[in-house]
């Protein structure tokens, strides 16, 4: 197996608007407050007891979540969609079946985020080392049943891409198909869509050239979700995460969800 194979890396980027709370723009000719998204990352992280810096809680648990690596950030106020905030982490490979970070992840960035603006989040682009992930089927489960508590007038389409190094991972479109819908416990649609379809909700160049080097579009997907979020965004990355570990994948993937 290669060194990709072996790759720990789990980055996150969410895209769209940010909107600085009022107090925290800085008045003509002063400097910009010494706020970012690493430092706010790190401190948010801890409080929840997910990381692995010296205080982390999850040390004295027998294994953290994630090491921290870097992130960054784009809160250019124009209004248009940015890539407003993005963490790469180094996930511990002795999760004792713990799942991904995933929906931590995000937490963290949705906390870090909420705490500098009002942000309306379009889209979530994830790299997944997905030969790290057990099996989440009763996680999956309990979260579809947090959804069927939405707003049945709030449901979204969203679409979702994937893209890998496997050779053969375009040949696997129905399959993981269908195995995201048994994840999703009728909570979810899941229709295939052509994969050069256009995504607005991100801002391009998405963070982590590096990690996915190589990588090329495999799989587009149609999806109909009972409600557009971060969060909701992040149990969709998990789905399709879920559903390509089990259709064979080996090696890491990333998935983009935009509403």
């Amino acid at each position: 197996m290669g060194d990709a194979v072996r790759d720990s890396t789990l980055l996150m980027g969410v895209h769209g608007v940010l909107t600085r709370h009022p107090w925290l723009v800085p008045p003509a000719g002063a400097s910009e407050p010494d706020v970012d998204v690493f430092g706010l990352a790190v401190n948010r992280a801890e409080v929840y007891g997910w990381s692995s810096t010296l205080l982390g809680a999850g040390m004295e648990l027998g294994g953290s979540r994630w090491g921290h690596n870097d992130a960054g950030e784009d809160w250019t106020q124009d209004g248009r969609v940015r890539e407003i905030g993005w963490l790469q982490v180094d996930a511990s490979s002795r999760l004792n079946r713990q799942r991904l970070p995933v929906l931590p992840v995000a937490t963290v960035l949705g906390d870090v985020l909420r705490q500098v603006g009002d942000i309306r989040v379009t889209g979530v682009h994830t790299v997944a080392p997905v030969h790290l992930a057990p099996d989440p089927a009763a996680a999956l489960l309990y979260t579809a049943g947090w959804y069927e508590l939405a707003d049945p007038g709030a449901v979204r389409e969203i679409t979702v891409t994937v893209s890998g190094r496997e050779a053969g991972l375009a040949g696997r479109a129905g399959r993981v198909r269908d195995e995201a819908l048994a994840c999703t416990y009728g909570c979810m649609t899941v229709e295939p869509e052509t994969t050069d379809v256009a995504l607005p909700g991100l801002a391009l160049p998405l963070t982590g050239e590096m990690q996915t080097e190589g990588m090329r579009r495999a799989l587009a997907f149609r999806c109909r979700v009972p409600v557009w979020s971060l969060d909701a965004a992040a149990w969709t990355t998990e789905v399709f995460v879920e559903a390509l570990r089990v259709t064979g994948t080996a090696e890491p993937v990333m998935i983009t969800v935009s509403g």
